[in-house]
């Protein structure tokens, strides 16, 4: 593992960059890397250094310029890296970015949110990405989200490599300082742009930067190295913590749950008793990070474990953070995109012969003709009708003597509440054929070789010809 403090004595240059790069990270000799310039100091001193990589590597190097149209100058920023890349002969690649504020986040966020949005539409899963953070950074972000209250995740701060959408990103600089960086730069006579705005401590990290970071160095001058070496133990606590999350969640299943269910998984409860609530918090949020949902607040993760894992049996409660709900039943926990409130929905008809577009569920209902299986062509009529559950609906399974309550056989087959509200009905007349991915009831369901159809429910798809429900 690379020491990130080593450059506390070692001089920053080409071949200690190569050492990072090509021995310790083993990059290819000939790996394509794109490198995020913004005209700052650090970013035209590891340019400068990548340019002069090229004579010792078969490197193909490229620019990535993001003009967020935020400032001013972001127009004499882009001439001005597109003028070092015409220098020192590298591809220059820049975009001016529509930067969508949302509720909630700051311009700094969002611009970094479309700025890797970007990178990600340039940068093949094969590339290397290398940006400029460099160890005053990382202090920065350190004290940034201790103030935020970060657990370890947000104390681990950056690392020397990460991923994003499947991305590979180096930051070879993580480990020198500011001071470094400008050594370096005199030595080289280069030049750079400065942000007037970073002098603005109306923003958090600058007011950390120029009030309480030279503070905190007047009594510990060492303190973005200590910050720093904080992160990286703090980035090793939390690997650890990952390994136990993924050997715990070896103990359970976990599934993707059905379409009428939602967009998610579902998680066993069986075999997890005996956890502590802190190590069931600690597999709940390995479990939702690596299925691509955010974390809850540590409140939020208490309330989740109270309410829906210490309790037992089914409960309806449910848990919601953006972008996320958390929903148990029976011994399974549910996480999902957050589900449309219910809307109370009329009959429709259905010409079967086109897919038909359900847009509360966000899917289309498409009629697939089968032999034996599914609706007999012969003994149903078209248009069928379409509705949803009122109470009180009964239907034969093909299996069965009597007709039965639908509420009944969905308790039966253990469907959760909230997907019974989901189900669409399909009718002949006042009949019950189908229930729309679980049974098709007699006297409509087709024979032995008999021409049929079967319905299926299937994501929208804008190829598709459809009408609307």
């Amino acid at each position: 593992m690379i020491d990130l403090h080593e450059s506390n004595w070692r001089k920053i240059d080409a071949q200690t960059l190569y050492l990072t790069l090509f021995n310790t990270l083993r990059l290819p000799n000939d790996a394509r890397i794109h490198v995020g310039v913004s005209g700052g100091l650090d970013s035209v001193v590891l340019l400068h250094l990548l340019a002069t990589l090229r004579k010792f590597t078969e490197i193909s190097l490229t620019t990535l310029h993001a003009h967020h149209g935020l400032h001013p100058d972001a127009d004499k920023w882009q001439e001005f890296c597109e003028g070092l890349c015409a220098k020192w002969s590298v591809t220059f690649k820049t975009c001016h970015l529509d930067v969508d504020v949302k509720d909630g986040e700051g311009y700094e966020a969002s611009a970094r949110k479309a700025r890797y949005r970007w990178y990600a539409s340039i940068v093949k899963p094969t590339d290397y990405l290398l940006l400029a953070h460099q160890r005053d950074d990382q202090a920065e972000t350190v004290l940034l989200n201790l103030l935020r209250g970060a657990g370890i995740r947000g104390l681990s701060a950056m690392s020397l490599t990460s991923t994003f959408e499947c991305r590979r990103v180096v930051r070879p600089l993580l480990g020198y300082d500011r001071q470094q960086l400008v050594a370096y730069a005199a030595e080289h006579q280069l030049q750079w742009v400065e942000d007037a705005s970073n002098r603005d401590i109306t923003y958090s990290r600058n007011y950390l930067r120029h009030q309480i970071v030279p503070l905190l160095r007047e009594r510990w001058p060492a303190v973005s190295g200590v910050l720093a070496r904080t992160a990286e133990r703090m980035r090793r606590t939390q690997i650890l913590l990952e390994e136990v999350a993924a050997a715990d969640l070896q103990l359970t299943e976990s599934q993707s749950v059905e379409a009428l269910a939602g967009i998610g998984y579902k998680l066993s409860l069986s075999g997890l008793g005996d956890l502590s609530d802190s190590r069931f918090g600690n597999l709940l949020s390995y479990w939702l990070r690596t299925r691509g949902f955010r974390s809850p607040s540590h409140r939020q993760m208490d309330r989740v474990i109270a309410e829906l894992i210490r309790r037992s049996g089914s409960t309806s409660a449910i848990n919601r953070w953006p972008g996320t709900e958390v929903r148990r039943y029976e011994d399974w926990l549910y996480v999902l995109r957050p589900l449309p409130q219910p809307v109370a929905m009329g009959t429709r008809r259905w010409d079967i012969e086109q897919p038909l577009i359900v847009p509360e569920l966000n899917m289309k209902m498409v009629a697939v003709p089968v032999h034996g299986a599914g609706l007999a062509r012969a003994r149903i009529t078209t248009p069928l009708v379409i509705r949803w559950r009122r109470g009180g609906e009964r239907c034969r399974l093909a299996n069965r003597v009597h007709r039965q309550k639908l509420k009944k056989l969905l308790q039966e087959r253990r469907v959760p509440p909230w997907v019974r509200e989901r189900i669409p009905l399909v009718c002949v007349g006042d009949e019950i054929a189908a229930v729309v991915d679980y049974w098709y009831c007699d006297p409509f369901v087709a024979g032995p070789g008999e021409a049929g159809i079967e319905i299926k429910l299937c994501a929208l798809s804008d190829q598709t010809s459809t009408i609307h429900l």
